[in-house]
């Protein structure tokens, strides 16, 4: 399943994204991922979700964020949700098909039981028609 957290720059929606994620760790079972654009947040996430900042990997790109994403999830079949804070700073948002990234994406959930729960900066209102069909937080 994958869950939206959206609004603009300045909304709170990093504040929120690490205050589920560190509330879901006290009752996972299984792992929990992070992947960020920056190591500035590293220590507001808890010690037992797994950090990642994507900068150092140089992945710009929806493929190169799938692949990613399939990479981590190939080397360990524990994960239970995977958190991507500020996606649009990820994959320089317009440079390939955010759409496909996301039908990738639900597909890979639903196959592994991993939930994605995203951040994307924009207003409501402008939100792309495919992607009102996710929950919204």
């Amino acid at each position: 399943m994958i869950k939206l957290i959206v609004g603009a720059a300045g909304t709170g929606k990093t504040k929120m994204l690490t205050r589920l994620a560190n509330e879901d760790v006290k009752k996972t079972r299984g792992h929990l991922v992070y992947i960020d654009y920056k190591d500035g947040r590293m220590l507001r996430v808890d010690y037992r979700i797994r950090y990642i900042n994507i900068d150092e990997y140089q992945i710009s790109s929806e493929q190169g964020l799938y692949g990613f994403i399939c990479g981590v999830i190939a080397s360990n079949y524990d994960i239970e949700t995977i958190y991507i804070d500020g996606l649009y700073k990820i994959i320089n948002a317009g440079s390939d098909n955010p759409e496909e990234l996301f039908k990738k994406l639900d597909n890979i959930g639903n196959k592994y039981d991993i939930d994605f729960v995203i951040t994307i900066s924009c207003d409501k209102e402008d939100l792309p028609e495919y992607l009102k069909t996710y929950q919204s937080i």
